[in-house]
């Protein structure tokens, strides 16, 4: 039976120190032990900056979850023919050379070395009496929101599609306590009842005290204090931290993942439905004016976000660092927008690759991210309001479906044909490639969560083994 090999990490592992007042803005300014770290309020809301840190290392971009890896596994790249390169060999579904496994065995044990994090900070709110109540049931909230989404993570990855589960199969272990032991692997079914139970009293602990509920994004996104009630930074900016509305939205996405569409539905629509204390809407859709704005992410959307201010100020210039997956403009109409008006065209670039010996397209939307882009929010969203669009499209009764379609493809400025049940999931396919472009690996586990056997943008024939990815060989132990 295979058990987990990290338990050494939950016991060596330093928490993070960052200065609360610039919540996730600066870089840590010091380590220190749990036995010293967890001796203040400033403590605990320190620890929760380190998971957001950590997340940051992971879903940066052009890292292996935003715009990196998982989109040649989707095959929305283009890559060369070179059948040695990482690209190809992932363009290709090919998991087992020394390099892939060692680069799935860095992101397999950054979530669980996050996990890690989560579970030491869980376990010093228990018993505690130096944080106040609203303030610990937001923390203790957010690192079980945490904990449950890298949960989810490596499920999605590394787990079947959930239309071709092994019921007695034990695929990953959930990981929820700080032990020196192995961790014992478990069933599909149980991991997921595990995932739904932690969103679910994140969600009980977050919903009584969490601001988002009582005030608008205009306003927590404001400059801090100006609520009278809050006077700590740690109380805004909810967009970019796993608030109460975010993680009832990745319960949707969890609920369509396991098949369960009535609960996705009941989900994502209580999201779309959320209104501020003065009528209007919590979250609305992103339009053609955000991307005049440079906006290119459609900040209006994030539910769940990533606050990421200075990635290219380190990384250097932007120079079409995104490969493109055809090299002409009038491909990119013609292979997946089929309306001349998209306005998420507008989000492409050219430049030259010397790879290609050509310029190829790639994608705007991390292209503002530099501390001198100041219209820019710089948040990296992990779910947006329109992929519960899309799971209210793919689940409702075909009607109301089509009233949700309508009011999507007008926010994006494209022409609307009224779904049929025959249509109605392949036109869902089509937007979620669309739509999540570089984008935390949404089109990769769309066509996983279908057991799709083809890909649009190739030609590559798809199975349920090229979906799962393999246990690397450093936990699995098979040099």
């Amino acid at each position: 039976m295979k058990r987990l090999n990290i338990s050494i990490i939950s016991v060596s592992l330093m928490m993070l120190f960052a200065s609360c007042s610039d919540w996730l803005t600066v870089e840590p300014q010091a380590v220190t032990s749990k036995d010293k770290m967890f001796t203040s309020e400033l403590g605990f809301s320190s620890a929760l900056v380190g998971l957001y840190l950590e997340l940051q290392n992971v879903y940066s971009p052009t890292n292996f979850m935003m715009g990196g890896s998982t989109e040649y596994m989707a095959n929305n790249y283009l890559t060369t023919t070179s059948e040695t390169s990482d690209s190809y060999l992932f363009h290709t579904h090919r998991y087992t050379s020394t390099t892939i496994d060692a680069s799935l065995g860095a992101l397999f044990l950054s979530y669980y070395k996050i996990i890690a994090n989560c579970n030491i900070l869980i376990d010093a709110l228990q018993g505690q009496s130096v944080v106040e109540p609203d303030e610990a049931a937001i923390i203790e909230g957010e690192a079980l929101a945490i904990r449950a989404y890298c949960h989810f993570e490596l499920l999605r990855l590394w787990g079947p599609p959930p239309t071709k589960i092994d019921a007695s199969r034990k695929y990953l272990p959930y990981v929820t306590t700080v032990e020196t032991s192995p961790y014992e692997y478990i069933t599909y079914d149980a991991f997921v009842q595990k995932v739904k139970e932690e969103f679910n009293k994140a969600i009980t602990l977050m919903e009584p005290v969490d601001p988002i509920t009582a005030y608008s994004n205009g306003t927590l996104n404001a400059s801090y204090a100006t609520i009278s009630k809050y006077q700590a930074m740690f109380w805004y900016n909810r967009q970019k931290r796993f608030n109460v509305y975010g993680v009832k939205a990745l319960l949707a996405r969890l609920y369509l993942w396991t098949g369960d569409k009535d609960n996705a539905y009941k989900e994502a629509k209580s999201i779309v439905g959320v209104k501020n204390p003065d009528g209007n809407p919590k979250f609305t859709l992103g339009t053609q004016s955000d991307i005049t704005n440079s906006d290119f992410l459609f900040y209006s959307e994030h539910l769940v976000g990533l606050g990421l201010t200075e990635w290219l100020d380190k990384q250097g210039a932007f120079s079409g660092r995104f490969s493109a997956y055809v090299n002409s403009y009038a491909n990119i109409n013609s292979m997946l927008y089929d309306n001349q008006t998209d306005m998420r065209m507008n989000l492409f670039t050219s430049s030259y690759s010397y790879s290609f010996g050509t310029s190829v397209y790639g994608t705007r939307k991390y292209s503002k991210f530099t501390s001198t882009d100041y219209n820019s929010p710089k948040s990296i969203p992990l779910i947006r309001l329109s992929e519960l669009y899309l799971i209210l499209i793919e689940t409702a009764p075909l009607e109301e479906a089509n009233q949700y379609y309508k009011t999507f493809r007008s926010s994006r400025s494209a022409s609307y044909t009224a779904l049929t049940e025959p249509t109605r999931v392949r036109e869902v396919e089509k937007e979620y490639v669309r739509e999540f472009f570089s984008e935390g690996g949404q089109s990769f586990f769309m066509y996983k969560r279908l057991n799709a056997a083809s890909l649009l943008l190739s030609s590559e024939g798809m199975s349920a083994d090229k979906y799962e990815l393999p246990i690397p060989t450093d936990e699995t132990g098979e040099f």
